[in-house]
């Protein structure tokens, strides 16, 4: 399981660390099985919301085919200071 930084930008986690500008993802708890239909992973989809904005730790899978980060947890939550932060430090340039 890796470790990801990122910020919750409408709904969704733009990931910034460890791979700078990779892609931005929607987060599920469930593991992805080889047979597994997208309508089941969105029907297990991690709400956002709350987070809109912030920067997140985040833990999960994130396979070859991008969209979607499994076995998603959401580990730790920056307030205003640190999400500035980690925007001026990670976010683009």
């Amino acid at each position: 399981m890796d470790k990801f930084l990122g910020i919750v930008q409408d709904g969704r986690f733009s990931i910034l660390f460890p791979r700078p500008q990779c892609c931005t993802v929607r987060l599920t708890r469930i593991a992805r099985p080889a047979s597994i239909a997208e309508e089941l992973t969105a029907s297990h989809e991690i709400n956002l919301a709350e987070h809109e904005g912030k920067a997140l730790m985040v833990t999960g899978v994130l396979p070859e085919r991008k969209g979607w980060l499994y076995e998603a947890n959401v580990i730790d939550q920056a307030g205003p200071i640190l999400t500035e932060v980690v925007k001026e430090t990670f976010g683009p340039r």
